[in-house]
């Protein structure tokens, strides 16, 4: 019987004389390599991101933060925010009267990630040095390194991206045998796609599974990546295809059942905030503004009970909804009492023009798609914009908010050295903070080695960029940068497969 693909040393041919430990050695060695590989780079990046935790301690705010401790602190929880995140910083609040212990587990959680994420990359190929490089360079750039320490729920869903990526890499590099008896052949795209089509081990389907409940937990659009993501890696790896399908069905389940059963058991209420609806509130003032005697009698009439008609159409714009609805003259709570009638107006405005929402919504999103710089883009918080958040909303003003919310550095002298790279290192903007940048840059990695090696199962790296860009394309509301943050994570960390060679490492 044929031997599978095996990957190893070419071992003496049957008959030779040699030792029957001499495999286990070998593989002892290897296990050794990649756990003194795995230990390093976390090491490395851990020391780094400690710096920006010192340095921005205990956190950084926004008002999305702050919405978050509130939650916390007073004990009024509704789904604003995914009740997950706010669940970690209520615990944390719990355990040390503050966040900065939430922080740094975030900073811990990075650091582990992106270990776990290039021992399983470099089974691909690259140098060991070109992948540490890359997880030290991540930690080490002021967009991740301060996004990192943000109070926000975006960190943790890109930090299950990081460990998404390391075990789809791990789903490309499975072995038939864990000793290899004979010389290995050379993997072309055709043997390595008959390893890929093995069944999934299920300590992977149990990573997986995890990871993508996670990501739908974290971000309500993190529904719409995980079925990108194991639609295409099902398609790809054929022979795992059913485990992979059941893997996202599972965490999609998970998910729901937890945002529809579980917390209103738990007694969290619905928030009923138009923010879900924000972006077709905007939709209806770019097309007031565009043509306004299209607009039938009783649109404008229910426009007109929001805000006023000049408002509508002086603060249309399609890269932000900011100007529409957080503006004095928007009354939200008349928009939430309205808003089926409000959705049906919308509904109306598709029927009459659908160019003009789907070039809307195409430039709403363009935080997904555009890598030169459009419509003002938001970074990362700053610490002396703090005080601004907490006097804007009166809930803010809470002493408990405050006890929290508060910009206090471990170090003084590292919290320079953080302000100094801060300002050196925020242009250019295209390369530094727009992700559709890194996820191109991404395509172009993958797509190269895939085409180099004949093996289209290396496509399944770049399908967490492709399930982000396109979950911001349908909806998005800003122009921020910590929705692309993925995307420009990943992308750093996938450039060492540039410097991979057209045969695959044995």
């Amino acid at each position: 019987m044929a031997h599978g693909v095996v990957a190893g040393p070419a071992w003496p041919a049957s008959g030779s004389r040699v030792s029957d430990a001499g495999p286990a050695r070998w593989l002892n060695r290897l296990r050794g390599r990649r756990i003194r590989f795995g230990l390093t780079t976390y090491a490395l990046a851990q020391a780094v991101l400690l710096f920006w935790w010192a340095a921005r301690y205990p956190g950084l705010f926004s008002p999305d933060s702050l919405d978050h401790v509130w939650q916390a602190g007073s004990g009024n929880w509704n789904t604003h925010h995914p009740v997950t995140y706010t669940g970690l910083v209520w615990l944390s609040m719990r355990l040390t009267d503050g966040v900065g212990v939430l922080t740094l587990a975030q900073t811990f959680t990075l650091a582990a990630g992106l270990a776990y994420a290039v021992t399983g990359l470099r089974r691909l190929g690259g140098p060991a040095w070109g992948w540490t490089t890359a997880a030290v360079a991540i930690a080490a750039l002021p967009p991740v390194g301060t996004f990192v320490v943000c109070v926000w729920k975006d960190v943790p869903f890109v930090l299950c991206h990081v460990f998404l990526l390391g075990t789809v890499a791990r789903l490309l590099t499975r072995h038939p045998s864990p000793v290899p008896t004979a010389p290995p052949p050379v993997l072309t795209g055709r043997t390595r796609r008959a390893v890929s089509s093995r069944p999934l081990p299920r300590l992977l389907f149990g990573a997986i599974l995890l990871e993508l409940t996670l990501i739908c937990l974290f971000r309500q659009n993190g529904f719409i990546v995980a079925a990108v993501v194991t639609a295409l890696v099902a398609w790809l790896l054929r022979g795992a295809a059913l485990r992979i399908l059941l893997a996202g069905v599972l965490a999609a389940t998970a998910a729901l059942l937890t945002n529809w059963v579980l917390l209103p058991t738990l007694g969290v209420r619905d928030s009923e905030s138009i923010v879900a609806y924000e972006a077709f509130l905007s939709d209806l003032a770019i097309g007031y503004a565009e043509d306004p005697l299209d607009l039938p009698a009783a649109d404008a009439a229910l426009l007109a009970k929001v805000a006023p008609l000049a408002h509508w159409r002086r603060s249309a714009t399609c890269y932000t909804v900011d100007p529409t609805v957080y503006h004095p003259d928007f009354d939200r709570r008349a928009a939430a009492a309205h808003r089926d009638e409000l959705l049906s107006a919308w509904w109306r405005l598709v029927r009459r023009s659908p160019g003009t929402v789907l070039a809307a919504r195409a430039c709403r999103g363009s935080i997904a798609w555009r890598p030169t710089p459009a419509g003002g883009l938001r970074g990362n918080p700053t610490a002396w914009a703090l005080p601004i958040y907490l006097d804007r909303d009166p809930r803010f003003r809470d002493p408990e908010v405050r006890a929290v919310a508060y910009s206090r550095p471990l170090s003084d002298r590292a919290s320079r050295v953080a302000d100094r790279l801060t300002q050196l290192i925020t242009e250019p903007e295209w390369l530094l903070w727009r992700g559709a940048t890194w996820a191109y840059l991404a395509y172009l990695t993958v797509g190269l080695l895939a085409w180099r090696r004949r093996d289209r199962t290396l496509l399944a790296l770049a399908t967490l960029s492709l399930g982000n860009q396109l979950s911001v394309l349908i909806v998005n509301n800003a122009q921020a940068a910590r929705y692309m943050a993925a995307p420009f994570v990943l992308g750093v960390l996938l450039l060492p497969l540039l410097a991979a060679n057209r045969t695959p490492p044995h």
